[in-house]
């Protein structure tokens, strides 16, 4: 650890940056921990230049476990920026629950649906009329991309 005696704190700055650049490759939100306890350690070099190699070491390794578990609880806590807006990101078919549809075709539990110009693969809710091409529905729930109608009225 003798090597570490005596270097500028930007080798600690130097490894946050490389540290924050694998996180953005890797987005496990594992890295911006040890990135962040790299670059306290180069401030405490910089306040205290005479830290020894294992001293830093230890400062480093000590604050990314703290940062680690703290960091995590934060994000268990508060959750990630625009957790509801991008919560159904990928779920469009949820997105369309409780909004009025036009019916397309449709057999006797299994059809299709417009909502806004676009269609939509539908299934009738269990218990209700079968529509005709043309009537208005409301979507009820999603099942994946099927969405579950039942008439208005």
């Amino acid at each position: 650890m003798t090597l570490l005696d005596g270097i500028s704190p930007w080798w600690w700055v130097a490894l946050a940056i490389l540290l924050a650049a694998a996180e953005m490759v890797t987005i496990t939100t594992v890295l911006v921990w040890a990135a962040a306890a790299a670059l306290v350690t180069a401030c405490l070099l910089w306040i205290a230049p005479g830290l020894g190699g294992y001293e830093q070491v230890g400062i480093f390794a000590a604050l990314s476990i703290v940062f680690f578990f703290v960091g995590r609880a934060l994000v268990a806590r508060y959750g990630q920026p625009g957790g509801d807006e991008a919560a159904g990101l990928n779920r469009r078919a949820q997105q369309l629950v409780g909004r009025e549809a036009v019916v397309a075709a449709f057999s006797r539990t299994e059809g299709q649906v417009t909502v806004d110009g676009v269609p939509w693969p539908a299934r009738l809710a269990e218990g209700a009329v079968p529509p005709a091409p043309g009537d208005v529905v409301r979507v009820t729930a999603a099942d994946g991309i099927v969405v579950i109608i039942r008439p208005v009225g």
